[in-house]
């Protein structure tokens, strides 16, 4: 598989987990409890909502897909140097 396209493709798993962490953070801000029922789960007796759990756990996704779609984006960057250097290398050959 082309390493351009495999970093494509990485980079829209990252800008697609990046999203939903952000939708993610903005539905646990509004949902937050307050009040009363942020003192009631404060002592156990009421469950928090589950985006409010879940948001910590999709932001570090989202951190953990963009690294990687950095890393594959640089890796295919370098790789196209290569190819590049490579090909001008055996154009400029002397040949026989």
């Amino acid at each position: 598989m082309n390493h351009e396209v495999i970093a494509t493709r990485v980079e829209h798993i990252a800008m697609a987990t990046g999203i939903i962490a952000g939708l993610s953070a903005v539905a646990a801000t509004i949902a937050t409890p307050t009040g009363l029922s942020a003192f009631g789960v404060w002592l156990g007796l009421v469950d928090e909502p589950l985006i409010v759990t879940v948001a910590p756990i999709l932001d570090k996704l989202a951190t953990v897909c963009g690294t990687i779609s950095g890393m594959t984006y640089f890796y295919a960057v370098r790789k196209k140097r290569q190819t590049a250097k490579q090909s001008v290398s055996d154009h400029s050959a002397p040949s026989d």
